[in-house]
Order: structure tokens, then C-alpha cells, then sequence
């Protein structure tokens, strides 16, 4: 087995909860050394947080494996001091903190990359570096609601519907702070200067908007939920309720996958019937709705198997982890002969080790990051009685 791409690459983790935590499990599946640096006493709240499997949150467990942690006063000079000496033979920091945070206590952008002139510094936030928002507190709601996303996600004379997952905190903040980081570090390979990463939550949930906000700009219309062609305004784009209770998704857009449906459904008359207006997108979909209802849903996953119909189950998290397909993917991370969350969603070639490490402890690795800058003995039990640690 080969590395992972960024090993050798060491990431300071400045950041608590899930953006920036997604952030560096992203990067620690690729191979970085991920050290995550916690508040003494407290911590990422995140691993408090129930269900617990032991000491630990389970979301701990699914978060934080293959990282390090270590425990950091940022608010003492001596701890500050201390963070300048890691950041000094670091290549990325991620922190989440608002804007101006690390500034007032000394260890900023401009204090680091002085310091250390190769240092990718990422700063994730809800709303950004600047702006009339740039200070605001906010979850990941706000930013989808703000950003437009709320209000085209639900049915179409229902309110605006709470997403399953966190949009904006994972794909926003998360994801795409973890792309600029890896522009960032290639172009450091280039100019062999680092870069100031803005990521911003609501502006990842905009950028998401893509196909939906350049219709809008072209035509005017303002979409709303369950209206446009991905969200529910054709048959051929729903989901559909089973005689069972469950559900099976449809998304035969092209029209040879929509007459593959309507053949085998027994419903050839609607073939030429895949478009049209919202009124006649309901009419047909009462049609496929009602011959859905005469089967329960693993029985029509059955009954259509090998059809290029692009039907499927909505299968329920019990469902999905044992999906052929999450298993064939090894999707599910096994620790120690334990399922503990999603494993690493980029594989590649050759394939990396895939020995995947559990969540730290809190603190656990303190005196092994100390002691990689000097930081041995006396000088650290000092550093834990004066609290810095």
C-alpha cells in the first residue's frame, strides 16, 4: 500500500464542532498528521456531545479518528508563544474562530506568515472575512436561509424544510475549505509562499446554487420548493411512496430512461408526457403513484433490477450502512472491529494504507507534540501547573 497523498504534511487544528473538524478528516484520510489543539478543561465541545460510546460522543468517534489532540491555553502568552513554535514547522492551520480572533491574541495570518512564510493558514467562518455579516453568529440554517437554498427545499405548499445534514457547515465550510487548502498547498509548490484561506459557510451554500441561480438570472423567475426540474416539477424527477410505507426514488430524466419506466410500469400512454407544466407534472406523477402503491418498495427494487430505470430505494441509516454498494465502497470506517462513521470517500491509485486510527483521547498526545519542538519534561509539568496546558 502506498501513503496517502499528503503525507508528511503536518495540520494544526484550531477549530471545534464540525466544519473545521470535517475540514481535517478530510485531510487526515489523504494522509496528513492532523493535531488537533484543544482548549484545556474543555475541549472540542464536540466530544460531549450524546449519544457517548464510553468517554467519548459518538460523533467524536466518527470526527476525530486518525487525528492527534493536544491540550493549549491560546488566551496565556505562554500558550501563544507556544502555538507560534508549532505553527512555525507547520504547513496548514485551520481555525473557526470569528474574524479577528486570533489577531487580538497575537497569532493571527499576518503574525504566522511572517513567521512562516510556507503557512496555509484557513480561517472557517459563517459569513466570511468581511461584509456587513462578517461578525454575526450563526449555525447552519441561517446560512441556507440567507443564501437562498431554504427556500426552494421542501414540498411545494409546505414550509421551508431543515435539511438532513449540515449544507453549509460541511459542504461550505468543510469541503471547500479543505479545496483551498489543497490549491493553497500546490501552489505553495509553485512560489513556495503560503495563502490565506477565506472559506465562508454561506458563501459555500450560494456557490452551491450553481444551475438553480443562473436559470433565475436568465429568466427572472423566482424558483420555490418542489418547482424546478431537479426538485419535483416533473414525474420523472420524485419520490414515491410504495404499497409498504417506504419510499423509492425516480430520477429517470432522460427521456430513454423515462420510457424504460413507463414500459415497465405498464404506463406506455405517458411516455410522450414526461414535461410540462407543475399541474401536469402532479397528474402524471398521480399515475406512477398509484401503481407504486401495488408493490412494496424492496419488491419494485426487485422488479426493476438490470432496467435503466434510475429507481432506487430510500434506504434509512440502518439500510444504508449495510447497502452492497457502502460495503463494496468500504463507505463505513471499522476501528478495532468497530463501525464508528463514514470511512474515506477518495480513493485512489495505487491505494493508500488503509489502517484507519481511532479518535484521540483528550490531551492524549500533548507531551509528543511538545516535545517535537523541545518542549521535554520539567518544562511541560510547569506548562501543565500554570494551566497553559
Amino acid at each position: 500500500m502506498a501513503e496517502g497523498p499528503l503525507a508528511g504534511v503536518r495540520v494544526l487544528d484550531l477549530s471545534r464542532l464540525l466544519p473545521g473538524g470535517y475540514c481535517t478528516l478530510l485531510l487526515a484520510d489523504m494522509g496528513a498528521d492532523v493535531v488537533k489543539v484543544e482548549e484545556p478543561g474543555k475541549g472540542d465541545y464536540l466530544r460531549w456531545n450524546a449519544p457517548s460510546v464510553g468517554e467519548y460522543s459518538a460523533a467524536h468517534r466518527a470526527l476525530g479518528r486518525g487525528k492527534r489532540s493536544m491540550t493549549l491555553n491560546l488566551k496565556s502568552p505562554e500558550g501563544a508563544d507556544i502555538l507560534l513554535q508549532l505553527a512555525e514547522r507547520a504547513d496548514v492551520l485551520i481555525e473557526s474562530f470569528r474574524p479577528g480572533v486570533m489577531e487580538r491574541l497575537g497569532v493571527g495570518w499576518t503574525a504566522l506568515a511572517e513567521l512562516n512564510r510556507r503557512l496555509v493558514y484557513c480561517a472557517i467562518t459563517g459569513y466570511g472575512q468581511d461584509g456587513p455579516y462578517r461578525d454575526r453568529a450563526g449555525h447552519d440554517m441561517n446560512y441556507l436561509g440567507y443564501a437562498g437554498l431554504a427556500s426552494i427545499t421542501g414540498p411545494r405548499e409546505g414550509p421551508p424544510v431543515i435539511a438532513g445534514v449540515q449544507i453549509g457547515d460541511m459542504g461550505g465550510g468543510g469541503m471547500l475549505g479543505a479545496v483551498g487548502i489543497l490549491a493553497a498547498l500546490f501552489d505553495r509548490e509553485r512560489t513556495g509562499r503560503g495563502r490565506f484561506v477565506d472559506a465562508s459557510m454561506m458563501d459555500g451554500a450560494f456557490s452551491w446554487l450553481s444551475i438553480h441561480l443562473g436559470a433565475f438570472l436568465a429568466s427572472g423567475v423566482v424558483p420555490g420548493p418542489s418547482s424546478m426540474h431537479l426538485s419535483g416539477a416533473h414525474a420523472c424527477y420524485r419520490v414515491y411512496r410504495a404499497g409498504d410505507g417506504k419510499y423509492l426514488t425516480v430520477g429517470a430524466l432522460e427521456p430513454q430512461f423515462w420510457r424504460a419506466l413507463c414500459e415497465a410500469l405498464g404506463l406506455p400512454e405517458l411516455i410522450d408526457q414526461q414535461f410540462g407544466s407543475l399541474e401536469h407534472g402532479d397528474e402524471v406523477a398521480a399515475r406512477l403513484q398509484a401503481v407504486f402503491e401495488t408493490r412494496s418498495r424492496d419488491e419494485w427494487v426487485a422488479a426493476l433490477e438490470g432496467l435503466e430505470v434510475c429507481v432506487g430505494p430510500v434506504n434509512d441509516l440502518a439500510e444504508a450502512v449495510e447497502d452492497p454498494q457502502v460495503r463494496a465502497r468500504h463507505l463505513v470506517a471499522e476501528i478495532d472491529g468497530q463501525a464508528v462513521g463514514p470511512g474515506p470517500a477518495v480513493k485512489f491509485d495505487p491505494p493508500a494504507d488503509p489502517a484507519l486510527k481511532p479518535a484521540p483521547g483528550f490531551g492524549v498526545d500533548t507531551a509528543d507534540v511538545l516535545a517535537e519542538i523541545g518542549v521535554i519534561d520539567d518544562e511541560l509539568a510547569g506548562l501543565r501547573e500554570r494551566g497553559t496546558v
